[in-house]
């Protein structure tokens, strides 16, 4: 039989990656990773965000619970609290962890040590004094700074006995968040 030589005969077979194959590789890696770090990072801002929500739910549940011991002497709860504006700062209240506190003053010392969780107001004298008050008294969770230029609003509607409180602060991207909750009182 004859066979036909073919021009490859005579050469050896090339084993192993070409530089083509090689730099393709590389792009479709480097692609890889460059998804996965934008994934990350993405991540990383929506886990920010649910952070600063659930502190902001927890603020505002710590207003309610404030406002239910100290509902005041008015015929609805918590009217005593009603008005409490954003962008309010918080009033130097008496020292109710160390003297003992009428109904107004123990409002007057809810409102503020609130307002200075929030965030907003971390850099006021009030604020400031507070802090010393509570460094043994209260738990450290009142000393943090809150959240990114963070304050509140507390607002009562007496024909409902609603209680809406409000907490807003500045999100990624410099995005106002609000986060609002109502009950009754």
């Amino acid at each position: 039989m004859y066979r036909k030589k073919s021009a490859f005969n005579g050469m050896k077979k090339q084993v192993g990656f070409t530089m083509i194959e090689l730099l393709v590789a590389v792009l479709v890696m480097g692609v890889g990773v460059l998804g996965v770090t934008g994934l990350q990072l993405v991540s990383l801002q929506n886990n920010q965000a649910a952070l600063m929500r659930a502190e902001a739910a927890q603020l505002a549940y710590d207003i309610f619970d404030r406002i239910r011991v100290n509902p005041g002497a008015g015929a609805v709860p918590g009217t005593a609290y009603d008005g409490i504006a954003i962008g309010d700062a918080p009033a130097a209240p008496n020292n109710c962890l160390a003297n003992t506190c009428s109904v107004a003053q123990m409002t007057a010392f809810d409102v503020a040590l609130w307002k200075c969780s929030l965030g907003a107001y971390n850099s006021e004298d009030v604020c400031s004094n507070i802090r010393g008050w509570a460094e043994e008294a209260l738990p450290p969770e009142t000393a943090q700074p809150g959240l990114p230029n963070g304050d509140g609003s507390i607002a009562v509607d007496a024909a409902t006995r609603m209680i809406t409180v409000t907490v807003q602060w500045t999100g990624f991207g410099g995005v106002q968040q609000n986060f609002s909750i109502s009950s009754q009182g």
